[in-house]
């Protein structure tokens, strides 16, 4: 007979746990296209909905991910015990206005559609600057 095979936490939390066990996950179709008003990110995964995408910017890279739950059978007291999958990590341009990053999901197609805007300097932009004196 054999011995169940005993995994450590601290270790599934370091290695691919979904594709180690589950057999392996199919890829995200990731595509970046660039017309007059910014660029725009287009991701369809399989098996994903509108509610699993996340986005965030940190720093000058956009991560778009989602939660998987590590077990199916949670040990008590480990409700909520998640890893990140990473659906892309793009580095943004310094044309990008971050601040008006959009996402939305488009039902008919299935895929997540984030808008990143040019930041367009004002043309003849003028300002005085009043300097202090300490």
């Amino acid at each position: 007979m054999k011995a169940k095979i005993q995994i450590p936490q601290e270790i599934l939390t370091a290695i691919d746990y979904a594709n180690t066990t589950n057999g392996g996950m199919s890829e995200p179709n990731l595509s970046i296209t660039q017309d007059e008003k910014g660029y725009e990110v287009r991701i369809k995964a399989a098996g994903l909905g509108p509610d699993s995408f996340q986005v965030d910017v940190l720093n000058n890279r956009l991560w778009v991910y989602h939660l998987l739950p590590l077990f199916a059978d949670r040990p008590d007291g480990m409700d909520n015990l998640q890893t990140a999958r990473t659906l892309g990590n793009l580095f943004l341009p310094n044309d990008v206005n971050v601040d008006k990053i959009v996402a939305h999901y488009e039902q008919s197609t299935r895929e997540l559609n984030i808008t990143l805007p040019y930041n367009h300097p004002t043309r003849n932009f003028r300002r005085h600057i009043d300097v202090d004196i300490e």
